[in-house]
């Protein structure tokens, strides 16, 4: 009977803290995340006998994928890992199960022998994965969306398209504008982001070379950020 009462003031006091949370909570909004899930090189490792008689150290590539941290880094088919921020590896199981400890967008050092020259590659992995998922919250948990943190620009300089990515964001309508470094409006939109509406893409091909300012902002907030516009 005691352990009974004791259960049950326990999920009282849960439901009070519960029922007191949601009060205090004047306004919610839908949260959309990316979630990252597993890491990825984007190569095909071989097996000892797939090497050539010049080392019996490190283990192999195979096969580059395209459009991967491999790729970004200029790995080479025949490359042959010989180390992972100094720890030495020898056998593919070692290298992928050493691989698979770190976390996506990890910066990992590799040592690598490309015919006779020890080269040394400084790569940010990939993620295997990366989906979206929904939580509901209460809006003011959400002031960090306006944030270096929260948002990316790329590439820089731009060229022909400017890259607006989220990592997170609540589903509302964002306006987007672009202004000259002198304030001059020189583009500007409003667009409802929702799920799977993490990246926005902007065309910039029409502005001349130059400094210019981005601004996304809801009613909630604004965020301003520089960037460049450059063809040469």
């Amino acid at each position: 009977m005691k352990k009974q009462l004791l259960l049950l003031t326990a999920f009282l006091s849960f439901m009070s803290i519960t029922f007191a949370q949601s009060l205090e909570c004047e306004k919610t909004c839908v949260l959309d995340k990316l979630v990252h899930e597993g890491v990825f090189l984007g190569v095909q490792f071989g097996s000892p006998c797939d090497k050539e008689k010049k080392t019996d150290k490190g283990v192999i590539i195979l096969k580059v994928v395209s459009n991967t941290a491999a790729a970004d880094n200029n790995f080479k088919t025949y490359d042959i890992v010989l180390k992972i921020d100094d720890k030495e590896v020898n056998r593919r199981g070692d290298v992928m199960k050493l691989i698979a400890s770190y976390k996506p967008f990890d910066t990992v050092e590799f040592t690598v022998l490309r015919k006779d020259r020890i080269l040394k590659k400084t790569v940010v992995l990939g993620a295997r994965t990366t989906k979206v998922i929904q939580e509901k919250v209460c809006c003011e948990e959400t002031q960090s969306l306006f944030s270096e943190n929260n948002i990316s620009i790329f590439p820089s300089p731009a060229i022909e398209n400017l890259n607006i990515t989220f990592k997170f964001l609540v589903q509302d309508n964002y306006k987007f504008g672009i202004y000259m470094a002198s304030g001059v409006l020189v583009k500007e939109y409003t667009k409802r982001l929702d799920s799977g509406s993490l990246k926005e893409v902007i065309p910039v091909k029409n502005l001349q070379d130059g400094v210019y300012i981005l601004r996304i902002s809801n009613q909630e907030a604004t965020f301003s950020k520089l960037f460049v516009v450059g063809r040469d």
